[in-house]
């Protein structure tokens, strides 16, 4: 993981290595080199040292697939080699940090404010607005937990 030309060191993990790691941005960073297309993620060391780690497509797609944004904490291990092949980087997810835009909240918190409706609507019991608001908040943070 050195450190050429003051850019940012590239995080390469050996046979049996592994490293705690927190994403910087919610998107990755993408184009094309001599090496082909690439996806560049800006992560954070366990010490706070920042690197550049170029993900490979199944790491990428997992990333995706959790909705993984700025703050997610994951550990990224390469276990030990076996049949003399290298083997493919796992990833491990310690905490989810905030998601991209898209992240789908705005849907949680509607349904959270429609739900709070039915929970008042049934209940037969009048809520101020402050109570419907506080009922809806709630539901909205205990759906949005990691």
């Amino acid at each position: 993981m050195g450190q050429r030309n003051g850019q940012r060191p590239k995080l390469e993990l050996e046979p049996g290595e592994e490293a705690k790691v927190t994403l910087l941005r919610d998107k990755p960073a993408t184009g094309r080199s001599d090496f082909g297309p690439f996806t560049a993620y800006s992560l954070a060391a366990e010490d706070g040292t920042e690197m550049v780690f170029f993900a490979p497509s199944e790491i990428h797609q997992i990333i995706e697939q959790q909705k993984l944004g700025k703050g997610s904490q994951f550990i990224l291990r390469r276990p030990i080699q076996q049949n003399g092949k290298k083997p493919r980087l796992e990833i491990a997810l310690i905490a989810k940090g905030s998601a991209p835009a898209e992240d789908g909240f705005k849907a949680i918190l509607l349904q959270s404010i429609r739900d709070a409706a039915d929970v008042v609507r049934d209940s037969g019991f009048q809520f101020s607005n402050e109570e419907m608001q506080r009922l809806a908040t709630t539901l909205f943070i205990q759906r949005t937990r990691a």
